[in-house]
């Protein structure tokens, strides 16, 4: 066996020393969300008591002689429906994550999250939170069983601290899943049974955009009902051998059968054009309406072999571009062309359409530190305010006033205290109520707080 020489024992000394010292960080980031939620704690919502605050009747069970209340929605909350809250933990200020999550790197909701479930380890499961106090258990270990029981009674939550704190720090997400079962079918075996019973219905069809490459292919995942899908099969297999027939028709030498089943689909996704491919006519003109923002420099149009999907964020071919555009099942539509260097202005509230359209292009995404909501989605904000009692006196409706931000972070801006200014196209200087003061452009955020900035609200 061989021998460790002492530079490896050095290396590996100090390897192990700094993962202590960033594991110990983590959890002391952990720790101050619990401290930072019960500094900033809703005064107009009451303390926690298990009643759900929007009025949902609550799981019980039959001996509820027990003492405790049970607690949890017995059939989901209808003003919770994505189990952000609940209604064991304290509710914090709409406006208290924002801070929080910008002083660590994250957007506004992975701050909430990261809130949220300090709160669930420390009220759900008080064992569990004095190990990660301890420095016994990650924060990640803590987050995964607090996701565990969110919105769940509490006689389960009970149950799980006690019989899972021991084995906190090492538990895996499978025998988390068993232990919870176990927890439910001991407690609740009829709602259980509903709950198994309800996920067999939870079908999806999700394209996942972020996927795209650079030659224009992307990922979709499905689930669904097996009869469903066995069709869907067979129609696929169909289509593809069509697509063979065609392709030699015209003198091609067939794709492989996997990749013609992938062109399958969007053949279905034109029933008239699939119908018609079946029974060997002529298809009729596509009946898909897709809009594809595609931006290609002046260089673009002779030499750059590279284009900017803007629909989806990402850089293509330029010969995939030519691909698409060359489909017969494709409705080609060319618009004028935008130039982003262009400035329109108004008096009126509403900025003009081409505003809108060149700070969508330019920002991509809401302009808030860290978000990542595309543009397209979000208001359109006024950097100085817009003044509706003396429009000349406010900030003008044109391109170099004109922001996208998401809702959340527009009533940021808005009401809590959060300010910004655009120092160039692209490019603006954020900052918050606390000192802290972020730059953004459209690759991402830097934190520019000075050192010993931060300072208390007043």
């Amino acid at each position: 066996m061989p021998t460790a020489s002492a530079v490896d024992v050095a290396v590996i000394s100090r390897v192990r020393e700094a993962d202590a010292q960033a594991r110990a960080a983590q959890t002391a980031v952990f720790l101050l969300a619990a401290e930072w939620a019960d500094a900033h704690l809703d005064p107009d919502v009451p303390p926690p008591s298990g009643d759900c605050l929007h009025g949902c009747r609550a799981a019980d069970r039959r001996d509820m002689e027990v003492g405790d209340f049970a607690g949890g929605c017995a059939e989901g909350c209808v003003g919770d429906p994505d189990g952000f809250h609940d209604p064991f933990i304290p509710v914090v200020r709409w406006d208290a994550a924002a801070p929080f999550a910008a002083a660590i790197g994250r957007t506004s909701q992975a701050g909430s999250l990261m809130i949220r479930d300090a709160l669930l380890a420390r009220h759900r499961l008080p064992l569990v939170w004095s190990r990660v106090e301890a420095g016994e258990v990650e924060p990640h270990k803590a987050r995964m069983l607090a996701q565990a029981v969110i919105g769940r009674p509490r006689d389960v939550s009970d149950h799980l601290d006690v019989h899972l704190a021991h084995v906190a720090h090492k538990i895996g997400r499978v025998a988390l899943e068993r232990a919870v079962d176990e927890a439910m079918l001991r407690l609740y075996p009829e709602q259980r049974e509903a709950d198994q019973l309800e996920a067999l219905d939870r079908r999806f069809a999700t394209l996942h955009v972020d996927s795209i490459n650079h030659i224009g292919i992307a990922d979709m995942s499905l689930r669904g009902d097996w009869k469903d899908f066995h069709d869907f099969d067979r129609a696929l297999s169909r289509v593809a051998v069509a697509l063979a027939a065609q392709d030699t028709a015209a003198g091609l030498v067939p794709d492989t059968l996997d990749v013609r089943r992938s062109r399958a689909v969007g053949v279905l996704a034109d029933p008239a054009a699939a119908l018609a491919l079946l029974s060997g006519e002529h298809a009729p003109p596509p009946s898909k309406r897709a809009q594809l923002v595609l931006t290609i420099s002046r260089e673009g149009l002779s030499s750059d072999p590279v284009a900017h999907n803007t629909t989806t964020g990402r850089a293509v071919l330029e010969q995939a571009v030519r691909e698409w555009c060359g489909r017969t099942d494709t409705h080609l539509q060319v618009l004028p062309v935008l130039d982003l260097s262009g400035h329109d202005a108004t008096d009126a509230y509403r900025p003009k359409d081409a505003t809108i359209v060149r700070s969508d292009l330019v920002a991509q995404d809401c302009v808030f530190p860290h978000c990542t909501r595309p543009a397209t989605t979000c208001d359109h904000d006024h950097v100085v305010p817009y003044d509706h009692d003396d429009p000349a006196g406010g900030g003008p409706s044109c391109d170099c006033n004109i922001a996208p931000l998401c809702r959340h972070h527009h009533q940021l801006k808005t009401h809590a205290g959060w300010s910004y200014s655009v120092l160039d196209v692209g490019l603006w200087l954020w900052s918050d109520p606390h000192g802290q003061q972020f730059l953004r452009d459209r690759v991402g955020t830097t934190d520019v707080t000075p050192a010993g900035r931060c300072r208390r609200r007043e």
